[in-house]
């Protein structure tokens, strides 16, 4: 105790006055020293001043405490000889003032001492007010009195708080016996305090949740429960939440729960250990215990209900608490019989101020516990996201540890263990410290690919207590084989349904039920996904250990999983519809949730199931040859069809490991191995139409695959339904796909990884996805694209004109920089490391500028060069051609009929130059040149104009060999073994790259192969020729891939098989058809070819039926009209000549040709003909005049056009005057008489719309509809380019002379930039090609205001690649008939198929229309 001045005198009198009261010894003793600072203990002469001052002042007066102040008073007396008898056995500090005050000294040195023996007296530097008060810690006072204080304490502690301490262990061993306790929790909490991290877990603990259920008011939930998934660090937390009261200075007391440890895995043990921890904190507690004891009270310690009644309730809770007391349980799922436990807590009083904070994994049945107790619980559970932000400071603080090369593999390594951990700090802990001994490269790689030892023990605990409950195993095995072999995780729907098509089984709360399960070895997400818990999870489950039954297998797991998508696949739910009601739009079925998964990763399970089992083959031949269009469908409507390729990839794969055991013979190997190969070409012919419409794959594209595919076989052949004749093609070719630029020519190309690239002359550069060729994106580059290059590690494109460079971000569409070229570039390509864009150019100069920056680092000059002389040429002269090897860093450049010179692009230095014929100058023109992209292999490739192939050695100079050949481009593949060249007239070949040995070619009948390029795996390439590219797959590449290449650089032992040539469709280019007309009894179309002569093709068969006549030798047919009453037949070729014949049939026998009517030629190129309704007369349109003949006896009445006055324009019969005709130009249309060839409307013509420019968009179709009340005109020839075409239709009773103005009824404008060629008039519908490939129709007698148009059925791009080559027809019964080169593709039925589309391109409704339902009467089975 510490008095100062008079407060002294009051201690010595409480002490004296608790002496004599024995109620208050207990305080008296427990008084152990007195420090008395400047206590007047005989009176100050100071007081007898203040006396007398007091007496004289009226408001106050005399004091009695004063007054006993004085020297030698009766009361200071009677203190001083009392206390010399009770101040026993306590130590004195007397301390005296030595400087006086203003009115002197208060308290003499004699007065402020005892004299008492023992007395400690010492003095302090200071005033009578002061001795108490200090400026700082250094003020020599409080350093005196500071260090009096530490000399008591030090000696409270080694007497009295010693023998107390004694006493408690005593007690606190007594109670340990008497409760039973085999060890205290300290040891545990010792343990994990020990392996925590600074700084972690503080999240829980600042989390408002937490906050207010420790500091919450009266009726706040007194239980706090946070669930975690196994070995997510629950135990630290529940030691952070201890550590965190302590520092609070709570009382709590903490439990430990260990599965199968001893005294740690029961209820009674939780609450025996409970009670001695509150004794000792609690002396009240602990005395009634050990009341207990000496009573001899027994108590059953494996008995919860008699430890909780005996103790807590009869004991405990009667104590009086000085604060809240907080109960700490980790790991309550481990206990044995942790249900025992709510009912307890459900009964605790809630004016005990007692907390409990329980952790546990996620649990059910704790959850039915808390709600049928009614035990109100604050709920929170350890996020990922909090998991490993601890884990990441556990990391960072053992870092150093790890024996790695630099700070950056520090942190590398930091990176990938906290990437792999998953928020396990178990599997954290472990390979920390198993990566502390790792001191090699490959041993860190081991340890991290590998199950840490301490894993194998919690996980074998695990598997022992799930095995302990046999009527759950095989739900515990199904559910851990969809989490460890499933392609992705699996949605908690997805999981139900897949374990009920599995096992029978249905699961309803199967979110809150799957951890407790399995064991938590998998756990359940945010997003409702179940994980496995660990990736180890997975190791150890495929490895041997002793729980063999429930040890995974991994190809019987995928076996099984295989087989259980398959089921739903083959099920009445994937059945395809089985009847065409008028559109190819399915109506949308519900299906099961499972279907996403099994439609998208069937084949993958497929793939790596055992290939023995027979049951799966036939499962998985029954489905595609039933199911498959629904599979495929499914995929489509996704929008990404690389399902479709990879399923493919599969199968092959599942197929060549069967061989190796099985006979691949099979009728269900055969139909699978189709499957796998008509998928791909599926993807590539069909790719773009299937993700825009799905349903597709029932009706339209099988009966337009080859009829040798077997999906034509299975699904193309319906009643009613679409059929496709007139094509030779029975198989699918080596040409994937053919994607059109609508147009644009394409200018250059480039792929790499999964993409391919389009340079264009409108300036963009177009972007596909490789697997479904359907347009990724599409980047503005502003100027005709010359160059594309892609990056080799990152997502940058490079793209070059003939006065820019720009660099694009793939992924992003981002345009990065912009530099200025000088030239026209010539090669294009990145280093080694994509750090560094390299563009050569016209100019004779080499640019480098730095890819992330676009910043300009170097600019290198190269030229000509004259080694005879020894001399740079430097003259104007540019370089043709130029090729960059960024690994071999070596530039190649080709200049007109010289030598080819290269140059090293590190030392920026000459290298030397090849020429083909020594001696011999000039050198033949160079058409294409390349250098081999493997630098390991140093070759080059050069293609002269005189058809020569070399390969030579850049460095040497020296030839390898040569190969006579007629290329005009080259491309190599990417592992440099193979060259592919391309020719003007179509031809491909590939050679092996260093000996020039031809082991495959194609012929196609494309020609002007301008650019190739091989893809990154070098399985496929491309061509760009006008406006399309083609895209390649040839058999022979897959297999080179597959038997390894075998190539070097000595190949003179090397044997190399015949080349295989292979012809992408069978064509006679003098029998390519350039003009058709239908028949108009619907049978026949009379097709003109490119030899001049005229055939009948039968509609049926699609064959021809009878050839006709040739109309002049070798000159082009351009012009076919068929006249249906007259039965003549009009003939234009491409000399000028116009013919007419009568063309006779006597139904149902052959035509009759006879001789012609009239024949005559022009001198200019005719435009149109055009028979008069009669059949009597015949317009003959040219540019220089319009021609009416008489065809009786072939008198001409004449009409001169002014020179060049007219560059589009059309002639057609009027629709409501048999006598008149019309002539529609710049937008204006005249009325002529077919008798005098007259100008009905000579004085005003009737102008067609005000909006029509006569600049504008000029007319190039004209046609009325079958009843004649409506006559539609296309505008789509530009006088100036850029400008929109239009599609309009207007009365055909508004083109009468007197009339000068008509206005359009039905304006299709929008829609007309979609539309790619008119195929003709089928009713009232007008027919049209779309760009898309659809072939579409528009009702020409609907004038109300429609913003949709119908859909039929799907042309193949790769049959119409351009408009000018394109010929078309529809016949009287709406076939639609397409020359494709030499052969026509006749669609039967296609028009019945109908989808209504907006202009926007949305379905407006895929309902059968009214006519098209009553013109088929029923639906028609397929």
């Amino acid at each position: 105790m510490v008095g100062h001045s008079m407060g002294g005198v009051v201690i010595k009198k409480m002490l004296m006055l608790a002496k004599q009261d024995p109620a208050h010894w207990g305080l008296a003793n427990r008084v152990h020293s007195i420090f008395f600072l400047a206590t007047p203990h005989r009176g100050a002469d100071s007081a007898q001043l203040l006396s007398n001052l007091l007496k004289i002042t009226v408001s106050h007066g005399s004091k009695s405490y004063v007054d006993n102040l004085v020297p030698k008073s009766d009361a200071i007396q009677v203190i001083n000889d009392e206390f010399r008898n009770v101040y026993r056995g306590i130590q004195l500090w007397s301390f005296f003032e030595t400087r006086s005050t203003n009115i002197g000294m208060i308290v003499e040195k004699e007065s402020a001492t005892l004299g008492l023996p023992g007395e400690r007296v010492q003095l302090l530097n200071a005033d009578h007010r002061h001795v108490c008060k200090f400026d700082d810690p250094a003020d020599a006072n409080y350093c005196t009195l500071r260090n009096a204080f530490v000399s008591t304490i030090n000696t409270i502690e080694s007497t009295s708080l010693f023998q107390r301490h004694d006493e408690h262990k005593r007690q606190m061993k007594e109670l340990s016996l008497y409760l039973g306790l085999l060890e205290t929790p300290e040891a545990d909490f010792a343990d994990i305090v020990d392996s925590k991290t600074e700084g972690s877990c503080c999240w829980l603990t600042d989390k408002t949740s937490f906050q207010d259920w420790q500091q919450g008011p009266d009726g706040y939930p007194k239980h706090f429960w946070l669930s975690g998934e196994p070995a997510v660090g629950k135990s630290t937390l529940a030691a952070h939440v201890i550590k965190y009261f302590e520092e609070c200075n709570s009382d709590c007391s903490y439990f430990f729960f260990k599965q199968g440890g001893s005294g740690k895995s029961i209820v009674a043990e939780l609450l025996c250990s409970l009670a001695w921890q509150m004794a000792y904190a609690n002396r009240s507690i602990r005395q009634k215990i050990l009341l207990m004891q000496q009573e001899g009270i027994l108590i059953n310690r494996s008995d919860e209900g008699s430890v909780w009644r005996a103790v807590f309730l009869a004991r405990i809770f009667r104590s009086e608490l000085r604060q809240p007391h907080y109960w700490v349980i980790d790991g309550l799922d481990e206990c044995d019989n942790y249900g025992a436990l709510f009912p307890l807590l459900g009964k605790l009083d809630k004016s005990f101020p007692l907390k409990v904070f329980i952790t546990s994994r996620p649990s059910l049945a704790i959850e039915r516990y808390l709600h049928q107790e009614r035990v109100k619980t604050v709920t929170e559970s350890v996020e990922r996201t909090s998991s490993l932000h601890d884990i990441e400071l556990f990391l960072q603080a053992h870092a150093h540890y790890l024996l790695v090369a630099n700070d950056s593999d520090r942190s590398r390594l930091v990176r990938q263990i906290l990437q792999k951990s998953n928020g396990n700090f178990l599997w954290t802990r472990l390979v920390v410290k198993e990566l502390e001994e790792a001191y090699s490269e490959q041993r860190v790689r081991e340890v991290l690919q590998s199950v840490p030892k301490g894993m194998d023990e919690l996980y074998s605990r695990i598997l022992a207590n799930l095995l302990a409950t046999p009527r759950n195993t095989e739900l515990v095995m199904a559910i851990l084989r969809w989490c460890v072999c499933a392609a992705r995780p699996l949605s908690v729907d997805e999981l139900r349904e897949a374990l009920r098509l599995d096992i029978g089984e249905v699961l309803p709360q199967l979110e809150k039920s799957a951890g407790s399960i399995c064991g938590y070895l998998v756990y359940v997400d945010q997003q409702s996904k179940v994980r496995i818990a660990h990736q180890t999870v997975k190791e150890y489950l495929f490895r041997d250990h002793d729980s063999s039954r429930l040890r995974i297998k991994r190809s019987e797991a995928h076996l099984r999983i295989a087989g259980v998508c398959l089921s739903y696949l083959c099920d009445d739910e994937m059945k395809p519809p089985r009847y065409r009601r008028g559109t190819y739009v399915s109506r949308p079925r519900k299906r099961s949730v499972f279907s996403v998964y099994a439609t998208r990763y069937f084949s993958g399970h497929v793939s790596r199931s055992t290939s023995s089992d027979d049951r799966q083959l036939l499962s998985l031949n029954s489905f595609l040859q039933s199911n498959s269009p629904t599979w495929i469908e499914t995929i489509a409507a996704s929008g990404d069809l690389s399902s479709l390729t990879e399923a493919a990839k599969y199968l092959k794969d599942f197929l060549e490991r069967r061989a190796k055991y099985r006979s691949p013979i099979s009728k269900e190997i055969q139909n699978v191995s189709e499957w796998a190969n008509d998928l791909i070409r599926l993807v590539a012919q069909f790719g773009g139409m299937l993700v825009k419409t799905p349903s597709a794959i029932h009706f339209l594209i099988p009966p337009i695959c080859p009829p040798e595919s077997i999906i034509f076989r299975t699904f193309g052949e319906s009643a009613r339904g679409l059929r496709l004749v007139g094509l030779s093609q029975k198989q699918w070719d080596d040409r994937l796909c053919c994607i059109t630029s609508h147009q644009h020519q394409a200018l250059s190309v480039a792929c790499r990884d999964n993409r391919f690239a389009l340079g264009l002359s409108d300036g963009t550069v177009s972007i596909y996805h490789e697997t479904n060729f359907q347009t990724k994106c599409r980047l503005r580059h502003g100027e005709q694209v010359r160059r594309v290059a892609f990056a080799t590690n990152n997502t940058y494109i490079a793209s070059a004109g003939r006065r820019k460079l720009c660099l694009w971000n793939t992924s992003t569409r981002e345009l990065l920089w912009t530099a200025s070229l000088r030239d026209q570039p010539v090669a294009l390509d990145f280093s080694e490391d994509d750090a560094v864009v390299m563009a050569a150019t016209k100019a004779n100069s080499l640019g480098f500028w730095d890819a992330e920056s676009g910043k300009a680092l170097d600019v290198t000059q190269f030229c000509d060069y004259d080694e005879e002389e020894k001399e740079e040429h430097h003259y104007r002269r540019s370089p043709m051609l130029a090729s960059i090897s960024p690994g071999a860093k070596l530039l190649g450049v080709v200049y007109r009929m010289r030598p080819i010179s290269f140059w090293d692009l590190e030392e920026k230095t000459y290298v030397g130059q090849y020429q083909r014929s020594r001696g011999v100058s000039p050198e033949p023109l160079i058409l294409a040149f390349l250098l081999n992209p493997k630098p390991e292999i140093s070759l080059a490739a050069v293609a002269y104009q005189d058809g020569d192939v070399a390969v030579f050695d850049p460095w040497s100079q020296e030839t390898e060999a040569v190969a006579d050949t007629d290329a005009s481009t080259l491309a190599a593949s990417p592992d440099g073994t193979v060259l592919a060249t391309g020719s003007g007239d179509g031809i491909i070949k590939l050679y092996d790259f260093e000996t020039l040995t031809l082991f495959y070619q194609i012929n196609s009948y494309q020609q002007d192969i301008r650019a190739m390029s091989f893809n990154s795996n070098g399985l496929r390439f491309l061509d760009i020729r006008e406006d399309y590219c083609n895209v390649w797959e040839p058999s022979v590449l897959v297999r080179r891939v597959a038997q390894g290449d075998d190539s070097s650089i000595d190949l003179s032992e090397r044997v190399i098989d015949g080349p295989q040539i292979t012809t992408t469709q069978a064509l006679v280019e003098d029998l390519a058809i350039t003009a058709m007309t239908a028949h108009h009894e619907g049978e026949h179309v009379f097709c003109g070819r490119e030899d001049g002569s005229v055939a009948a093709i039968s509609i049926d068969s699609g064959s021809v039926a009878q050839p006709l006549f040739s109309h002049g030798k070798n000159v082009a047919v351009i012009s076919l009209e068929w006249h249906t009453r007259a039965d003549i037949l009009a003939i234009v070729d491409r000399s000028g000549c116009c013919t007419v014949r009568k063309v006779l049939r006597a139904v149902p026998g052959p035509f009759e040709s006879l001789e012609p009517i009239t024949q005559r030629k022009f001198s200019c190129a005719v435009h149109q003909t055009l028979l008069s309704n009669e059949g009597e007369r015949l317009l003959v349109s040219t540019a220089e005049a319009d021609s009416i003949m008489r065809l009786d006896d072939e008198s001409v009445l004449n009409h001169a056009i002014a020179n060049g006055s007219r560059s589009f324009w059309r002639w057609m019969n009027h629709p409501m005057d048999s006598g008149k005709l019309m002539c529609i130009v710049d937008g204006e249309v005249n009325i002529y008489d077919w008798q005098t060839f007259t100008n009905l409307s000579e004085t005003e013509s009737i102008k067609i719309d005000t909006d029509i420019d006569p600049v504008g968009p000029q007319i190039t179709t004209a046609v009325s509809s079958a009843q004649g009340h409506n006559i539609c005109l296309a505008f789509f020839g530009l006088k100036a380019g850029g400008l929109a075409p239009m599609l309009r239709v207007w009365p055909s009773k508004l083109f009468l002379p007197g009339n000068h103005l008509a206005k359009a009824t039905a304006i299709w404008d929008a829609l007309a930039r979609e539309v790619k060629c008119i195929i003709g008039v089928y009713k009232s519908l007008l027919l049209f090609l779309a760009d898309s490939g659809w072939v579409c129709s528009l009702d020409m007698d609907e004038t109300r205001a429609i913003k949709y148009y119908t859909k039929h059925f799907y042309v193949p791009q790769n049959w119409h690649t351009s408009i000018q080559d394109m010929s078309t027809s529809v016949s009287k019964k709406g076939v639609v008939i397409i020359a494709v080169k030499n052969e026509v593709a006749i669609f039967h039925n296609g028009l019945d198929l109908e989808e209504r589309v907006g202009y926007d391109g949305t379905t407006v409704s895929a309902e059968a229309s009214m006519r098209s339902v009553l013109k088929r009467g029923v639906s028609s089975p397929v």
